[in-house]
């Protein structure tokens, strides 16, 4: 199939070299574990590193930068103690700390704040990742990320840590602009920031606009948008006042499990590296719309986010020991979220497998091109590309009509001689509206996979691929109308006391409590004459009707309320070294995934299901010299869950589980003259203690490593540098049985960076550079054997991909 021309007509390539005299960035700093650096995320009053009772890490620009990541996300896994499953393209990424598991998606015990407040206030949102709603920029100065500890009693629904992206506001006059572009993909992207002060004002600016295919072959522009960030910062003799508005309209193909082989290798005919499975057939596609009437969507939009927030801070001294703090965010969510689940693998010779309402066929044959209609032969299905597989293929594809948030944190700090208290109040809310309609396809497995009509002798039973206007074999569970209306309200207290010169002690708790009220409606198998021909097709026959009946049966209400307390210990050894020690519980309430697992009678949540908790002990040491720098932490964590897993709705057995995991993060530097080293290493022993399914007690959570590391190597010479960065994991379990195991696997990326005059850099950079494949997940307990091949769904990493940008800082 021939790929359309981007809307976008100038080359790449072309756009670099006219802008050449607007080139990159300026030499890159030895590493630092940043120990004197005043943390601002999750810590009560201002305390740096060294002196705080916590496992930080504080990852910089440059840091960033020689790791050469591809999406925000992959930033992430430079933090000891984080474990990030960035195979789902630039967003959609599941998040885990410290085999605290990945029970449902995206981060359900992290929270991802900006400037101290979060995204979103429920990690997990089913299609509404935290991460989907923040993209790393220019305007960014550093990220913090603080596990366990005070992330239990200084923000709501994060126990196991916070990942705060925290924004220039420009008290430091200078700028940059930069371009950069895929050189084996189809990529272009600019990217800008300036700060500016005026007397007591101070004004930032940045963002982001790119365009094109992604690194995976999709056949048509999959990302394109951007970002703007403003701040405005006043400031005055006892303080300082602060404006800032975010607007992000963006869009990024979105990567849902698809067919690999059990040997964690590509199909034949598919490359786990470099294929999308996302048929350009489906850029048009018409759907029910929950009624009888028909609504337009596309695969295009793949996680289409438009995040408008505005937000501000107010700090003002009343006297020399007395601060008041003021933090608050509005922000309006909405978007769309489609994707291409490979719901089944099957023998291109026996189509009437593939699905439970195709029993009656076959035959196969195109549903467009050259050869459309034509009934493929026995010979042609049984090599059909090289594999001989078809797929029914279910399209995830939801409307996220509101996912708007309020947050508001006041809190005031009294210092003593030798302690300081601070209280707080913390009030949010978080709307949930999303709705569902899922379809089943049938395709054939190909780099440019393409949609299949099944048949009966000469007769089509499909028509364009399309199976059912909804997911007969999932027990028709995926036409929804959800939504949820959420209020949290919080008080927390935080003493610290200095009782020796070397000895801090800290103590902190929170009472957080919560309601929430909305509805979670599925649809009803209906036989519906979209197109009006007076005849009921196979598809139509399979359509989903959500009834007012069924909405007004499904509301339901619930509240929460909870404790959770930080204890914590750092004693000075020296002015370099450290020990620290703290025992936190926090807890999680959840939210819109309770009605998708049979949470839910009679409009109420059964009990034990709405609050989780996370009880975390730690212990650590941190050290930074003129040469070498460590910071190892010790831990021990106990978590509770409860959750579905799947999409088929009240059909699913809840998930209930409690889990244990014992281990140690470290983060290294060492600096030689023209050499910089630095390195994270996590190893972890997690295990399932508890479980409603006796049979797992004893496994390891899903997808949890013991050992997940990361190092990097930069070497500098003359204003110029280079390095490597290699991410690796070991082996770990697809799911909790046990049965079926992901192998480890570990990649290298590089890059080299040369100075062409002052604050003027290219940099050249690989990501994957040995084309290494990486399954981060898997479907199955136990590969499907298909004509004696066995077969999972599953996620690799994405293969290698060349990128130069320039960069101009001024």
């Amino acid at each position: 199939m021939m790929k359309p021309t981007p809307s976008f007509s100038p080359r790449p390539l072309a756009l670099l070299i006219a802008g050449l005299s607007l080139v990159c960035s300026a030499p890159v700093l030895a590493e630092t574990l940043a120990l004197e650096e005043v943390v601002v995320t999750a810590i009560p009053g201002a305390k740096s590193k060294m002196d705080a009772s916590a496992s930080i890490t504080t990852v910089s620009n440059e840091r960033i930068d020689n790791t050469v990541p591809r999406s925000t996300t992959e930033i992430f896994r430079s933090i000891p103690g984080i474990r990030s499953e960035s195979s789902a393209g630039e967003s959609n990424t599941n998040i885990s700390v410290r085999g605290i598991p990945v029970a449902s998606g995206g981060g359900k015990f992290l929270q991802l704040h900006e400037d101290g407040l979060p995204a979103l206030q429920f990690g997990d949102i089913i299609v509404g990742n935290a991460d989907n709603f923040i993209s790393y920029d220019w305007s960014v100065d550093r990220i913090e990320a603080l596990k366990g500890s005070t992330a239990a009693t200084m923000a709501s629904n994060s126990p196991a840590g916070v990942i705060n992206f925290v924004s220039k506001t420009g008290e430091e006059e200078g700028g940059s602009i930069g371009l950069s572009a895929g050189l084996d993909y189809d990529s272009t992207r600019l990217d800008f920031e300036y700060g500016l002060p005026v007397g007591d004002w101070a004004f930032h600016v940045g963002g982001y606009y790119r365009q094109g295919e992604g690194v995976r072959e999709t056949g048509f522009n999959g990302n394109d948008g951007g970002q703007i960030k403003l701040s405005v910062r006043r400031g005055f003799e006892r303080g300082h006042a602060r404006v800032y508005v975010k607007m992000l309209d963006d869009q990024t193909s979105t990567y849902l499990p698809m067919p690999m082989l059990a040997s964690s290798d590509s199909v034949p005919g598919f490359d786990a590296l470099t294929g999308s499975n996302l048929p350009a057939e489906m850029l048009r596609v018409r759907t029910g719309d929950g009624g009888t009437g028909i609504r337009n969507a596309s695969i295009g939009n793949g996680s289409k986010v438009s995040s408008h927030v505005i937000g501000g801070e107010f700090e003002v001294d009343f006297t020399d020991s007395l601060t008041l703090k003021e933090k608050i965010r509005v922000a309006q969510n909405s978007g769309n979220f489609f994707g291409a689940f490979t719901a089944a693998l099957g023998s291109a010779e026996n189509p009437s497998g593939i699905s439970g309402v195709l029993t009656d066929a076959d035959g196969l044959a195109y549903a467009s091109g050259a050869n459309a209609g034509q009934l493929l032969t026995a010979s042609e299905l049984a090599n059909l590309n090289g594999n001989g597989l078809i797929q029914n293929i279910r399209s995830f594809d939801n409307d996220i009509k509101s996912l708007n948030n309020f947050t508001n944190d006041i809190s005031l700090t009294k210092r003593f001689e030798n302690m300081e208290i601070t209280g707080g109040y913390y009030t949010a809310s978080q709307d949930v509206d999303v709705n569902w309609y899922w379809q089943t396809y049938l395709a054939d497995v190909s780099d440019d996979v393409r949609l299949l009509d099944a048949y009966e002798g000469n007769n089509a039973l499909t028509t364009g691929g399309l199976v059912a206007y909804g997911a007969p074999d999932w027990g028709y569970c995926c036409y929804r109308d959800t939504e949820l209306s959420t209020q949290v309200d919080a008080v927390y207290l935080a003493v610290s006391a200095d009782v020796t010169d070397t000895l801090i002690l800290s103590a902190s708790v929170r009472y957080d409590d919560g309601e929430g009220v909305g509805h979670y409606a599925f649809g009803e198998n209906a036989a519906i004459d979209f197109n009006n021909d007076g005849n009921i097709s196979l598809a139509e026959s399979h359509a989903q009707v959500i009834t007012q009946a069924a909405i007004a049966g499904s509301q339901y209400r619930y509240d929460w309320a909870y404790t959770s307390y930080a204890l914590g210990a750092n004693w000075l050894l020296n002015d370099n070294t450290a020990l620290f020690a703290n025992i936190s519980e926090g807890g999680r309430a959840n939210a819109d995934r309770l009605g998708d697992g049979g949470f839910i009678t009679n409009g109420r949540v059964v009990d034990g299901a709405v609050e989780n908790m996370v009880r975390q002990y730690e212990f650590g040491v941190k050290n930074e010299g003129d040469v070498f720098g460590i910071f190892a932490t010790a831990f021990y964590v106990e978590t509770d869950d409860v959750n579905s897993e799947g999409t088929s709705g009240a059909t699913n057995t809840a998930r209930v589980r409690e889990y244990e995991s014992t281990g140690v993060e470290l983060e290294a530097i060492a600096n030689f003259d023209k050499l910089s080293l630095f390195g994270t290493l996590t190893w972890t022993d997690a295990e399932i203690s508890a479980s409603n399914d006796a049979s797992l007690i004893g496994n390891k959570p899903r997808r949890q490593a013991d050992l997940v590391y990361s190092a990097n190597a930069t070497y500098f010479w003359q204003g110029h540098s280079m390095g490597v960065n290699l991410i690796g994991t070991a082996d770990s379990y697809a799911q909790d049985a046990n049965d079926y195991k992901l192998d480890g696997y570990a990649y290298l990326n590089a890059f080299i960076r040369y100075q062409l005059a002052e604050g003027v850099t290219a940099t050249l950079s690989v990501n994957n550079l040995t084309d290494a494949v990486g399954m981060t997940e898997a479907e199955e307990n136990t590969p499907v054997a298909i004509n004696g091949t066995d077969y999972v769904r599953g996620r690799s990493i994405a293969g290698r991909s060349t990128n130069l940008s320039l960069k101009y800082e001024f």
